[in-house]
């Protein structure tokens, strides 16, 4: 059994986990393809099913985007007074049969506008029940051949457990995910997203971290949960280690760039219900900054990180254009990173790992 289908763990706590993981995804398109417009959650969505089947079939039960019209609610109901322990009514059948006597009568009359109207809302409440499609065009290929290519002289594997997809990018890029999960769903604490650039050409790597956490009413308190010591964990680790430091080991920048930050904070909306619409903010809050606010805030709000938090519209941008983000980094240095910091440990986090490979 996997964390999103363990009944033992409050159900709006692995539905907000499940909306953390799916942004986290939809941003690693985001910043991989290098899109204007990120893709919509369905895609996303779908991407989960082709990493992961089984925890695909869970995330649909808690996510499922598809909103409960009046005439949903109705039928249901309809169905459900209508229904003994003999003979349980379909709801489907009730609204079939009630479009197909509105069609006639439909056809005999010059004025239709809200006849078909009522047709629409029935054909969609049909739509509601019936179960979701995977789209037979991914939004993202696989790509079979990476193994075989000998001139990207890709690295050993990162995680001891791993298992990973490649996908084709629109260049010659390729895009290596990871999708890791701990096997105790009482230690998951939060979805977690590295991005990393893999230049095989130089033998270096850059990369972000992100760390996705849901938000109340636009507020986060830091002394819920594991909140306050995941920041410091991340503060530690990167921020007080260097890396948001140039290749001398300065804050201090050569040419122009903004300062090599590649800790963030990523508030997501809370759901409140298996059918709430998917609307996230698209917060991005550098941890040196969030440790400012700690110092004199109870919590991250929307008014204390204003002018503090670069925005989803140029966040990928600016990490594509190399102006945020770590300083690159050679394969012996990435890897003593992850080793030296127990960060390959993932038994209290639900990670995902993207590595997009420049060939």
């Amino acid at each position: 059994m996997d964390y999103f289908s363990n009944d033992s763990v409050n159900e709006d706590e692995r539905r907000n986990t499940a909306f953390q993981l799916v942004n986290a995804l939809r941003e690693v398109v985001s910043i991989s393809r290098k899109l204007n417009q990120p893709i919509s959650y369905e895609q996303t969505i779908d991407l989960v099913q082709d990493l992961n089947p089984e925890i695909y079939d869970s995330i649909t039960g808690l996510l499922d985007r598809k909103n409960e019209s009046d005439w949903v609610k109705f039928y249901k109901e309809l169905a459900d007074a209508q229904s003994t322990p003999e003979n349980e009514v379909n709801p489907v059948d009730l609204i079939e049969k009630d479009l197909k006597d509105l069609d006639n009568v439909a056809l005999n009359k010059g004025n239709k506008r809200f006849l078909k109207k009522r047709i629409r809302d029935y054909k969609n409440a049909i739509e509601y029940f019936q179960p979701r499609k995977i789209s037979e065009h991914k939004i993202l290929n696989r790509d079979t051949y990476l193994a075989e290519r000998k001139d990207l002289k890709l690295k050993h594997k990162i995680y001891e457990r791993e298992e990973f997809v490649d996908y084709k990018l629109d260049s010659d890029n390729v895009l290596r995910l990871r999708l890791l999960h701990p096997d105790n769903a009482e230690n998951i604490i939060g979805a977690d997203l590295i991005y990393e650039h893999l230049d095989t050409k130089s033998g270096q790597i850059r990369f972000l971290h992100m760390q996705y956490k849901t938000w109340n009413n636009k507020s986060l308190n830091f002394k819920a949960g594991s909140l306050s010591a995941q920041i410091e964990k991340m503060s530690k680790n990167l921020c007080q280690a260097g890396y948001c430091n140039n290749d001398k080991g300065k804050k201090s920048i050569k040419g122009y760039r903004l300062p090599y930050c590649c800790a963030f904070l990523r508030p997501t909306s809370k759901l409140q219900n298996s059918d709430s619409k998917m609307v996230s903010t698209g917060l991005h809050v550098p941890i040196c900054e969030v440790k400012k606010i700690m110092e004199t805030e109870k919590s991250l709000n929307k008014k204390n990180v204003k002018g503090r938090n670069v925005s989803y519209k140029i966040f990928d941008e600016l990490f594509n254009a190399r102006m945020i983000g770590s300083r690159w980094l050679t394969y012996e240095e990435h890897t003593n990173f992850y080793k030296e910091r127990n960060l390959l440990d993932v038994d209290n986090i639900i990670r995902l790992h993207a590595q997009e490979i420049i060939a």
